[in-house]
């Protein structure tokens, strides 16, 4: 009987999809690190994907076995910031019924993520920092020391408001993930990406107005508009049709020149061609789509 195929371990681009130069510099510093118990830091704006890179890089550490645990920093009050990072003990407080673990225990062996850390007042800083630096924390209301073993993986979106000695702590390795309208030759894939979870296709006419917005929001705002995209679409391919929202310069000469969809394609694929200096290869990968229907669109739309 043939031995049991061994599982492959899994890589970061399994989980986060690029053909972004800058996007790949990042994941190459965050695979170096990944079976190391070196904190990093996640930067990035508001939308960016820091979550999902953080589940990226514990899922395929050596610590993918154990717990992921997310404390989301700015929706917890700060008056019970320490009791859910600590825990407490039977009878601490009025309904302090039974023990209770905190986050920090819960992601024991596993790793603990806090999501933008900058938003915690400074004195809950500064005993966030304590328990990392000295690895064990004491519950409220007892006096044993409970060690603590988790990887620390914290996000914000600047470090203005971090303690100069918590940084410290957290940002072994910093990375510095770019804003979606640093990506653009993400665009499509992340779309399709999106779409395919929904069964529906994306033609290249609406491609090309994602690819003209600027995202203030990011990757949360890209699915945002593809969720409301697929509402309004009734065929199984997203058109322009279900992107009224997107206020596109493409769009607006388009509406006004009274192009039909062909005419915006063309356009569109011309333009990409030009920008890549007829590099078909790449053109088609800031398209999405392979070389051989570029080809043979190049030929439908006479841009021989």
């Amino acid at each position: 009987m043939p031995a049991a195929r061994k599982h492959r371990k899994p890589v970061l681009k399994d989980f986060v999809r690029t053909r972004s130069g800058a996007m790949r510099a990042v994941l190459q510093t965050a695979e170096k690190v990944l079976d190391h118990d070196v904190n990093v830091l996640i930067l990035g704006e508001s939308g960016s994907g820091k979550d999902h890179l953080a589940e990226a890089i514990h899922a395929c550490g050596r610590r993918r076995d154990r717990p992921f645990v997310r404390i989301d920093c700015p929706s917890i009050p700060a008056e019970l910031f320490e009791s859910e990072l600590f825990g407490y003990e039977k009878g601490t407080f009025t309904d302090a019924q039974a023990r209770k673990l905190g986050r920090l225990e819960l992601a024991q062996g596993g790793t603990v993520y806090f999501d933008d850390v900058a938003a915690l007042a400074s004195h809950l800083q500064a005993k966030l920092l304590r328990a990392i630096q000295d690895k064990r924390f004491t519950r409220l209301g007892g006096n044993q020391s409970v060690d603590f073993d988790a990887r620390v993986i914290a996000s914000a979106t600047d470090v203005e408001s971090v303690r100069r000695d918590l940084l410290y702590r957290i940002n072994a390795v910093t990375l510095d993930l770019p804003p979606l309208r640093s990506r653009r030759e993400d665009i499509p894939l992340l779309a399709r990406t999106f779409l395919a979870r929904r069964k529906r296709g994306i033609d290249l006419a609406a491609i090309a107005i994602l690819q003209q917005h600027g995202w203030p929001g990011n990757l949360r705002e890209l699915r945002n508009v593809i969720d409301r995209a697929v509402l309004v679409e009734e065929s199984q391919v997203i058109t322009p049709n279900a992107l009224p929202s997107l206020n596109s310069d493409l769009v607006a000469t388009a509406a006004q020149q009274r192009w039909t969809i062909d005419e915006l394609e063309g356009r569109y694929i011309r333009e990409i061609l030009r920008q890549t200096r007829g590099n078909y290869s790449r053109a088609a990968a800031i398209l999405g789509i392979n070389r051989k229907t570029l080809l043979e669109k190049r030929r439908k739309y006479g841009l021989e």
